[in-house]
């Protein structure tokens, strides 16, 4: 499969051969190949005696940390290699291997501390075309190392890929980055066939409403798609935004829908008439945590018409305990000194 690097892995070899350290690097690689690991460390440690600096022995104690499964050791010795040997590439060989585990051990040891040769950008825009998933995903765990210009492009592809993990990470990370840019590409994310990829794109959204712009989210509201309309009210409540505010109610008002919780969260954002009252009946939601919620933000939010359903709540014993209790947490709230919502 890697006639290649097969090729070069034994070019290499009979070159360095003609040095003794070379002929106990090639030992070292054979006892390697044939999974002895134990004993390819003992060889290793007696060629270090001999030879201290040695870059054949070190890319052979490198390969024996990636085979460990310890990428920081791995790249702690990489980092020797180049300091006795600037121009060295001690990742030539390991992200080319023909173990996807130890190309995937590679990239991440690679990330740990980045040399100058190969580019940082340029070795993961390699391995995010790898053919095996682990390596993939790691290559966009490893956009850490990129600035947001470099990486944005990098997760927006890796989007696309056929692997649903991996879109589900380059969803998350593209919310880590506080990229603005990002918002259509995520709301693209919504209609993914996985559900654990569309979670970490409605997260991301949410997320990204911290530095974006209420206009980054207007063209949602239009969209087609309810849950695409939902989140980007979410997100506009979030900036304090009410032009999302119908759809919000509309998701607390309906039996089946899935962000009643938060619906009611977003919307006491919003100073409107129409909020206290559609709060208030969601104090009769069929899920317990839909009236917990919304009968504590009519306490925070000081509604003191709101006393008489709080206390039937409180008393009614056919309700849940938790619900009994939030009841009673939110007449506490009121008899508290007002305070000024927080709309931020």
């Amino acid at each position: 499969m890697y006639p290649a690097l097969s090729a070069l892995i034994l070019a290499l070899l009979l070159t360095s051969c003609s040095q003794p350290d070379g002929r106990i690097a090639q030992s070292a690689h054979q006892l390697l190949e044939q999974g002895k690991l134990q004993q390819a460390q003992e060889s290793l440690q007696d060629g270090f005696r001999q030879f201290p600096q040695s870059i054949a022995l070190r890319q052979e104690r490198l390969h024996l940390n990636l085979l460990a499964g310890q990428p920081e050791l791995a790249a702690a010795e990489a980092q020797q290699m180049l300091q006795t040997q600037p121009s060295a590439q001690p990742y030539r060989l390991p992200l080319r291997d023909p173990s996807p585990a130890i190309r995937s051990l590679a990239v991440r040891a690679f990330a740990l501390a980045p040399p100058q040769h190969p580019s940082s950008l340029s070795v993961l825009r390699t391995a995010l075309r790898d053919p095996d998933p682990t390596v993939r995903r790691e290559s966009i765990e490893a956009t850490r190392i990129l600035t947001t210009p470099q990486a944005t492009p990098i997760l927006r592809q890796a989007t696309q890929d056929p692997d649903w993990l991996t879109r589900a990470s380059a969803a998350r990370l593209l919310g880590n980055r506080a990229d603005p840019t990002a918002i259509p590409t995520l709301f693209s994310m919504l209609q993914d066939k996985d559900s654990y990829v569309r979670r970490f794109a409605r997260r991301s959204l949410l997320e990204l409403s911290i530095v974006a712009k209420p206009d980054a989210y207007l063209p949602a509201l239009q969209s087609k798609d309810r849950t695409t309309q939902v989140v980007a009210a979410l997100a506009l409540a979030r900036l304090n935004d009410g032009r999302g505010l119908d759809i919000l109610l509309a998701e607390m008002a309906n039996p089946l829908g899935v962000e009643r919780i938060e619906g009611v969260k977003s919307a006491v954002r919003i100073q409107d008439p129409r909020v206290l009252p559609a709060v208030r009946a969601a104090t009769s939601d069929q899920d317990s945590q839909v009236r917990m919620v919304a009968l504590i933000a009519l306490g925070l939010l000081q509604d003191k018409e709101s006393a008489p359903l709080m206390k039937k709540i409180q008393s009614d014993t056919s309700a849940p305990q938790e619900v009994r209790l939030a009841a009673g947490k939110a007449l506490e709230l009121l008899s508290q000194a007002p305070t000024q919502p927080n709309r931020t």
